[in-house]
């Protein structure tokens, strides 16, 4: 009986190993984190588990054996395997192909009979060759402890060994390179992303006084753009847009299993080009190598969260790992909630910021730098930490009577973040750099609190989700103060940055320079800084109507940017178009969310998009129509291939704490 119950827990160990070690390595295959720590931890972890379940597995075969006495021992061997591999695998496959292929749409009848078929035909192979080849072959010592255990290690060896060796990625190991001997002509430029800031909560944008004092001490010294529209309303699409000024159909980052396709070009590639030193410091596992968002930076530093028991960016792909760390910390730590848990505060980030900016300024390089803040993204914490803290993850639907309150903890996160930049422009002035940089801070999307009856983000396009702050501190304050109308894109930053380091725009970037000839001519009108004369009067002209208002000194129709935003998040197909005070918004039939299949709002009238006019504006619902599938059109021809749709966990638990997704309990807990 004891031999059967340890063929049991032998055959667990591998099967657990062989799923362990083959999850690792779709995650290595479909991302680029740079470190394989993933593969020894998955040998090591998975071989616990599969030797755990494999107790009970030989408990049973035990008693099998006592009622089959023809159980061999080979056999009862393999059906310990099996007894593990099955179910794990079938598990994360069913998890793998669900989003890869389906869209988080859920496997049909016809898919979920492929994998069994898989699998059958696995088990059919191991029932039939296992018995032969453990009896007829060297491989027979398995069925001593000493070869399970010699074999196990040998596995767990090789993946130590890959798991320490170097990473080959860009920029690892590089904190400031050389680049001082020809400094490219342009200012130093930091670009400060903030996610999930709404442009309505910040002061110099219409939001409640007092929240962002520092941040609109900011807008005073640059160019504050009323107007700006991101082409997605989740991290990893809106990120990917920013860096390669594309529309999402165009990069093709835009479902959860993409990755930033090596394809398209970033703006740090042509920083980088330009001759400038790169650096990125990403705060939200959607935009880090795991997705190929290093392309370009000699400095990719991801400022991770506090990993449990010795993990790293490869090991949070791990499922098991992440039902460990879920479990482990809910009982050590209770209901109690720590921000480092999550991601890194921006107290955190700016000081790497800061310690980036004194490495390059030490070589005489000129800097580009990429600072993520994850303030004011959920969980929403209170300030000063108590370990209080809301979260997506954990509150998916909340009561709407209790969105003031969830407001109340967004505004203070923002308020705590404002705070910290405040420092930091403090600290870029103390040291001179602050007058000669470039600054530019923006957000990748805002966030919803119950307006159009949900919550948080990445589902819907309405304005509260889509329309962010757009500030860009130009040299010298150039511009100081200008709030500019009229309406341009996230798209479009990246373009700016790019001109105003002296860099040459490729043709593939759909975006334009904000501050290009004919913008900044009209810039320096609206600010007063050049007065348009009147135009000499022509006699022979008719009297001028002395009742018709004057004419505009700048015609801002001229100078607006239609924006497009485009969504594919947990089955929601959403596209919207925004033009002349009107936003047309189109989403697949029967999505989740519950959205019409069209709404027309015009903003003018209706700038919370409550009416939806599709029905009523007849004329202005063709011209929309028309002009999203026109820019729909015109940007998917030259869209790149999709990158990284095969995926194994997906950095699952770590997007499901930042509320990416929703069905991971289930996933990695077997169900």
């Amino acid at each position: 009986m004891v031999k059967k119950i340890w063929f049991g827990v032998a055959g667990g160990l591998m099967a657990g190993t062989v799923v362990g070690l083959c999850e690792a390595l779709f995650v290595l295959t479909a991302s680029s984190t740079g470190e394989y720590r993933a593969l020894v931890y998955a040998a090591v972890l998975y071989a616990v588990i599969g030797g755990g379940m494999g107790v009970g597995l030989g408990i049973g075969l035990a008693l099998l054996g006592r009622l089959w006495k023809g159980l061999s021992d080979a056999m009862a061997w393999s059906l310990g395997f099996l007894g593990v591999m099955l179910p794990l695998g079938l598990v994360i496959s069913r998890y793998i192909v669900n989003k890869a292929v389906y869209q988080e749409q859920g496997v049909p009848l016809l898919g979920m009979l492929a994998i069994l078929g898989a699998f059958g035909l696995i088990a059919g192979l191991v029932l039939w060759l296992g018995p032969i080849f453990l009896t007829r072959t060297p491989l027979q010592i398995m069925l001593q402890p000493k070869g399970t255990f010699a074999a196990w290690a040998s596995m767990a060896g090789l993946a130590g060994l890959f798991s320490a060796a170097p990473s080959s990625g860009p920029g690892d190991g590089v904190v400031a390179p050389d680049k001082s001997a020809t400094p490219p002509e342009g200012p130093n430029v930091v670009l400060i992303v903030v996610d999930t800031l709404r442009a309505d909560h910040l002061g110099v944008l219409g939001g409640p006084e007092g929240i962002s004092p520092n941040i609109d001490a900011f807008a005073k010294d640059g160019v504050t753009f009323a107007n700006a529209i991101t082409q997605a309303s989740w991290t990893r699409a809106s990120f990917a847009t920013l860096y390669t000024s594309r529309l999402p159909s165009s990069h093709s980052c835009i479902t959860k299993v993409s990755a930033l396709p090596d394809d398209v070009l970033t703006v740090a590639e042509v920083m980088s080009e330009r001759g400038y030193a790169t650096g990125g410091l990403p705060n939200n596992i959607n935009v880090t190598r795991s997705f190929n968002f290093q392309q370009g930076f000699d400095y990719f530093s991801y400022q991770s969260p506090s990993y449990f028991l010795w993990g790293s960016e490869s090991v949070a792909q791990l499922s098991m790992y992440n039902l460990l760390n879920k479990k482990l910390r809910y009982m050590v730590g209770g209901k109690s909630y720590t921000v480092h848990e999550y991601y890194q505060p921006s107290e955190v980030v700016l000081a790497n910021a800061k310690e980036y900016i004194e490495a390059n300024t030490e070589k005489g390089n000129r800097f580009f730098l990429v600072v993520h803040l994850m303030e004011p993204h959920d969980p929403y914490f209170a300030h000063p930490y108590n370990g209080e803290a809301v979260g997506r993850a954990w509150y998916p639907n909340p009561k709407p009577e209790e969105a003031d309150r969830l407001r109340g903890l967004y505004q203070g996160e923002i308020r705590w973040m404002d705070q910290q930049l405040g420092d930091f422009f403090g600290w870029m002035k103390t040291e001179g750099l602050y007058d000669k940089s470039l600054v530019v801070m923006t957000a990748d999307h805002g966030e919803e609190f119950y307006e159009h009856k949900g919550w948080w983000h990445g589902v819907t396009l309405y304005d509260e989700q889509i329309h962010v702050p757009l500030i860009v501190k130009l040299p010298e304050q150039e511009l100081s103060g200008l709030v500019v109308p009229y309406q341009v894109r996230q798209m479009d930053v990246s373009p700016t940055v790019a001109a105003l380091a002296g860099a040459s725009l490729p043709a593939e970037w759909q975006g334009k320079d904000l501050f290009d000839a004919d913008s900044r001519k009209a810039l320096s009108i609206l600010r007063g800084d050049i007065i348009i004369e009147a135009p000499p009067v022509d006699p022979a002209a008719p009297p001028a109507d002395p009742a018709a208002p004057p004419a505009p000194a700048v015609d801002l129709a001229k100078l607006e940017r239609p924006a497009v935003s485009e969504q594919n998040f947990e089955g929601n197909i959403v596209s919207a178009y925004r033009q002349g005070g009107w936003k047309y918004i189109r989403a697949n039939e029967g999505n989740p969310r519950g959205l019409p299949t069209e709404e027309l709002f015009n903003l003018a009238g209706d700038p919370t998009e409550q009416k939806n006019l599709v029905g009523e504006e007849v004329a202005r619902h063709g011209e929309m129509t028309a002009g999203l599938q026109s820019a729909v059109t015109d940007a998917a021809a030259g869209a790149v291939g999709p990158q990284g749709e095969g995926m194994s966990c997906e950095d699952c638990q770590r997007l499901m704490s930042l509320g990416y997704m929703s069905d991971c309990a289930a996933f990695c807990a077997g169900q």
